[in-house]
């Protein structure tokens, strides 16, 4: 979890994070050398576990729209704040739109305590979040709903150029409206399974990474295909409909 009181402080940060060095975990056929009879030909291939040390100029974001006096933010997620900024990991960056931390005083007026990350205040201002939200929509087709909204994000350098957001390959998940769908048993354990993904798939193939072989014009599908795989089964099918609210591709938004 990182603060985000405007959109070019992500870039910032991303910046100084991209390109990135990551290990992969793949698995990859045993080939096997010299004379081989019928029978060894027709044995079921044998697979190991390869490890290789691959660069990627790309990295998926989650930008959390939270305003902390909604009932969500308050029951489910300013207190555990702390929490998700440890277990997220290296896998995924989280932002959250209009909190910052070393703000001097009057940096905003409407700045307040929050909470408390490794000892040090988070604080919150609708300045700052209003700010983020106008970015977005600016640069984008997203239009914030005015609820509890976590943008997922595909994030793009290629050499020394600016970082980018691929928002065309972009998804929002309406937290709000999950939780009443019963989506989650709570934001806490939604939250866990797209880090604990993220940190699996980062090990195991690109595909997670969104690396420019693979090619970022397949990421939208993937990430809602990601995100609908993480709810019940009994929601699955109507979530995977481009008009459902809860769950869907900022390209299409208007």
């Amino acid at each position: 979890m990182y603060t985000s009181a405007s959109l070019q402080e992500i870039r910032k940060h991303l910046d100084t994070q991209l390109p990135r060095t990551v290990e992969v975990r793949r698995q990859e056929p045993v080939i096997e050398f010299g004379y081989m009879t019928p029978q060894m030909m027709n044995k079921p291939l044998r697979y190991q576990m390869v490890r290789s040390v691959e660069e990627r100029n790309s990295k998926l974001i989650g930008i959390l729209l939270c305003h902390p006096s909604s009932p969500l933010a308050k029951a489910e997620i300013v207190d555990h704040l702390p929490l998700f900024h440890v277990i997220s990991g290296e896998a995924i960056d989280f932002f959250c739109a209009g909190y910052g931390a070393y703000w001097p005083p009057n940096h905003h007026v409407d700045q307040t305590v929050v909470t408390r990350i490794k000892g040090e205040d988070w604080l919150f201002s609708n300045e700052a979040f209003s700010e983020v939200v106008e970015d977005l929509e600016s640069q984008s087709n997203w239009k914030y709903s005015g609820e509890t909204e976590l943008l997922l994000i595909p994030a793009l350098k290629i050499d020394t150029n600016d970082v980018v957001f691929e928002f065309e390959q972009s998804i929002v998940c309406n937290l709000e409206a999950m939780a009443k769908d019963d989506a989650f048993t709570s934001v806490r354990a939604f939250f866990n399974k797209i880090f604990q993904f993220a940190k699996k798939r980062s090990l195991e193939d690109s595909t997670w990474e969104l690396s420019d072989e693979l090619g970022l014009e397949v990421a939208g599908d993937v990430l809602k295909d990601l995100v609908i795989s993480l709810v019940p089964l009994k929601l699955q099918n109507g979530y995977r409909k481009a008009s459902h609210y809860a769950i869907r591709s900022i390209a299409s938004d208007f």
